[in-house]
């Protein structure tokens, strides 16, 4: 492929997702600028010219497009006022689908979440992530808690149920095979099944 000058526009999603790729197959640690850049047709220098700081800037760019992306499922599925247990599987089917759909992102949501915890070089980009995310789980706490409320769900201590809930959806990027015995669709109606039929009443 040719080598793309710093100047010639490059589209960002093609480069997050070739960076997602690249940390899909070689880790965080083992994945380097002139990897990805390859993929996308660029010189390593030239990807640097876009994101700066190098593999920090574009860990923490892909794990905020996956943030991104899910977080506007979330919302429209919220604003569209289901009953709780309603929105609490269009949640889960958001989720995963988009998951299963976008599987690189998704696996750096997995296993580089642990490096962006450990970034040193941008601190100031780490806790806005983390802020992000944990506004991602408030918004799950809350429709179960709303669940409760009308008597729909049973209590049940809300932090570890929200973090087994999220962990399940996000490790299917980790199983997932396109082309499987189950489409992204329905594992995540199955994958809603069982958690409402644990917090039924």
């Amino acid at each position: 492929m040719a080598r793309k000058p710093a100047d010639q526009t490059v589209n960002r999603d093609e480069i997050l997702v070739a960076a997602a790729e690249v940390f899909q197959e070689r880790g965080y640690l083992g994945a380097t600028m002139a990897d990805i850049a390859s993929k996308v047709g660029l010189t390593a220098g030239s990807l640097y010219h876009h994101f700066p700081a190098g593999k920090s800037d574009l860990l923490l760019a892909v794990l905020n497009a996956g943030i991104d992306a899910v977080l506007r499922e979330v919302d429209a599925v919220i604003a569209a006022g289901a009953p709780p247990d309603e929105t609490l599987r269009h949640l889960i089917e958001a989720h995963i689908i988009g998951i299963t759909d976008n599987v690189s992102i998704g696996t750096a949501m997995v296993f580089d979440l642990h490096a962006a915890l450990d970034l040193t070089d941008n601190p100031e980009g780490k806790d806005a992530f983390l802020l992000r995310r944990d506004e991602f789980e408030k918004r799950y706490r809350r429709v179960v808690e709303d669940g409760i409320t009308a008597g729909l769900f049973r209590h049940v201590d809300m932090g570890i149920f929200t973090k087994a809930l999220l962990g399940a959806d996000n490790w299917v990027s980790v199983w997932f095979r396109p082309g499987g015995r189950l489409t992204g669709k329905q594992i995540a109606e199955r994958i809603a099944d069982i958690f409402l039929s644990a917090l039924r009443c």
